[in-house]
């Protein structure tokens, strides 16, 4: 249930924070079409670039969200898209905007910094007023809850050691603290909490969606499994965003296991095959194209197999793609 975060005269407007207690059941969700349709994109710097190419493939073919769920660079992305039109124009547009990222645009290094973060005299490297000029660059609305389609951010408070759900309030504010890499970025004030990523509890928000009352999800992941860089990360930055994606794999796994029985669970294939680290922004336009070959591939054969998996998929007995 959400819990909103009470504002006192004088301070900025605060988020809609909800927190995930075992057992606890979200509220009913308005339903405009069966299914209900999510789209959960996951977190992973850099890699985000493939979600771009996965996005265009699915509206080609008329797929769209009824909610979008994202985790740390997912938000973002799932924020960029949630007041567009669900076109493949707008998934175009945002393949644009990967290409034209920099690492400088999102980790911008200083000496100073580094020198200040690892002298214990700041709880971060590297200051997130890039990553708030980017965020505010291509997000169209000023509140979570405004977008034709609701979008959902997670995010995980260092105060409570609680995994988040914010649903409603600046938006800015909750894109950022969702990607706000532990000891990289600083961590997101909203009212007396202080957020962080939330990939580090939960990268691939299946389980929210399923919550939120999906029946068919789209996954969008940036990654399938550990991947072999062929040489050690460069720098603190490269080693904590590295050691956090090989962390995080476990979770997307088990979530696939867990409610594949309960809803219609498509995974997207994340098989760019690069060495490519979080933070190298350079492979973009590769990531993104071989997103859309890959989830077009996927999609066509998923339709080529419909009349045979129909009758399966009527008794209810729904399983992972």
């Amino acid at each position: 249930m959400t819990k909103p975060l009470d504002n006192q005269p004088g301070m900025r407007p605060t988020a809609s924070v909800t927190p995930i207690r075992p057992g606890a059941e979200s509220a009913p969700v308005p339903r405009r079409r069966s299914p209900y349709t999510a789209f959960v994109l996951s977190g992973g710097a850099s890699l985000g670039a493939v979600q771009a190419g996965m996005l265009r493939a699915l509206y080609e073919r008329d797929i769209a969200p009824d909610v979008l769920v994202g985790t740390s660079v997912g938000a973002l992305n799932a924020a960029f898209v949630a007041s567009r039109p669900q076109t493949p124009a707008t998934a175009a547009e945002l393949a644009r905007v990967w290409c034209n990222i920099q690492r400088e645009d999102v980790f911008p290094m200083s000496v100073r910094a580094l020198l200040r973060g690892i002298g214990g005299h700041r709880d971060h490297l590297v200051s997130d007023r890039a990553l708030r000029d980017l965020v505010g660059r291509y997000i169209e609305f000023k509140d979570l809850a405004q977008p034709a389609i609701p979008v959902h951010v997670v995010a995980f408070d260092v105060v409570e050691g609680r995994e988040v759900l914010l649903s409603a309030g600046p938006a800015l504010d909750a894109v950022a603290a969702s990607a706000s890499i532990p000891g990289v970025f600083p961590p997101v004030a909203i009212g007396d909490r202080r957020l962080i990523d939330g990939g580090v509890v939960n990268n691939t928000p299946i389980s929210h969606a399923v919550e939120l009352g999906a029946e068919r999800i789209y996954v969008l992941p940036t990654q399938s499994g550990p991947r072999a860089l062929g040489r050690a990360p460069r720098g603190a930055v490269d080693a904590a965003l590295y050691g956090l994606s090989l962390l995080v794999d476990g979770r997307m796994a088990a979530d696939v296991t867990r409610y594949s029985n309960d809803v219609e669970l498509i995974v997207l294939p994340a098989t760019h095959g690069l060495q490519i680290l979080p933070t190298d922004f350079e492979h973009s336009s590769r990531l993104i194209g071989q997103g859309l070959a890959a989830t077009r591939e996927l999609l066509a054969r998923r339709e080529a197999d419909a009349p045979r998996l129909a009758p399966v998929l009527r008794t209810g007995n729904r399983s992972a793609a």
